[in-house]
């Protein structure tokens, strides 16, 4: 575990539950283990993120991931670090970007992979947490939040994953209006899709997700979102050839005086969908 520190932002106001010392999104920890994790304290009605790096001497191939995180934590991204710096903790500002590997909000679930399917962590391999940290208190909130996984030995897996977040543009919704975007992703190679990842803010109400083919489309995902509880859907593994579209729409509603458009404020709006996939292809989306 990494050590703690104080931190200092501007307030908001989100939903949280009770304050455990850390929670995960399972009663039985059996076969998990802490793939990364931090402490950390916020002040009291604030808003911050903090970052931790981690660099890892041995290649590693999970299976599964679970959130771990104290209440306060709003979000937490799991992201390969593109720097070579030592491993630290620091204040940081928010991520999301093609370098996600796993991403969980309130309300997270465990995310398994189909059996001798696995996601590789080559040795030498720095990954970067940044959290997304909220106190609606007066006081002073500490907190541990994480990643927990389990892991196949290398002569268990058959299948290399990825998880890719392609994201649509153009976001512009009108005052006390409703408002939609849409976007694609195009294969490059065959895979096969096992699961989806919506993230919107707290003006999204609902993604439809499609697997668009010459023969039609097949609806994959098409629910409600609610920001505060931002849940993996694992799906029955689907066969994607190259070429064919994974389409997506985010729905929003907005409830305020002004135009809402992208940013990375949770005032703001974002329409990104996390795909997990295999095998591991050259490029993310053509």
């Amino acid at each position: 575990m990494l050590a703690c520190a104080a931190l200092i932002g501007c307030g908001s106001e989100v939903v949280e539950q009770p304050h455990p010392q850390a929670t995960t999104s399972g009663t039985s920890t059996e076969g998990w283990t802490t793939l990364i994790d931090t402490s950390w304290e916020i002040g009291g009605g604030s808003e911050s993120y903090w970052c931790a790096t981690k660099t890892f001497h041995e290649d590693l191939y999970i299976n599964a991931f679970r959130p771990l995180g104290s209440t306060g934590t709003h979000h937490t991204l799991l992201l390969w670090s593109k720097g070579n710096q030592p491993d630290s903790e620091t204040v940081c500002g928010p991520t999301l970007d093609e370098s996600l590997l796993f991403a969980s909000g309130v309300g997270t679930d465990d995310l398994v992979f189909p059996e001798g399917v696995a996601l590789k962590i080559p040795a030498g391999t720095q990954l970067l947490l940044n959290l997304h940290l909220f106190n609606t208190t007066t006081a002073p909130l500490p907190g541990i939040s994480g990643t927990l996984v389990k892991t196949l030995a290398p002569s268990e897996v058959k299948q290399e994953a990825e998880m890719i977040m392609p994201g649509a543009n153009g976001i512009s919704v009108p005052p006390n209006s409703p408002g939609s975007v849409q976007g694609d992703c195009t294969f490059p190679g065959d895979a096969t899709l096992m699961s989806v990842w919506p993230h919107m803010h707290k003006y999204g109400t609902h993604m439809r997700v499609t697997h668009q083919m010459n023969t039609g489309e097949v609806p994959l995902h098409d629910a409600s979102f609610s920001f505060t509880e931002q849940k993996n859907y694992p799906i029955t593994p689907v066969p994607v050839l190259a070429g064919e579209r994974i389409h997506f729409e985010c729905s929003y509603m907005n409830t305020t005086s002004k135009t809402i458009g992208f940013g990375i404020s949770s005032d703001d709006e974002m329409c990104f969908l996390g795909l997990y996939r295999y095998p591991k292809l050259a490029s993310a989306c053509q």
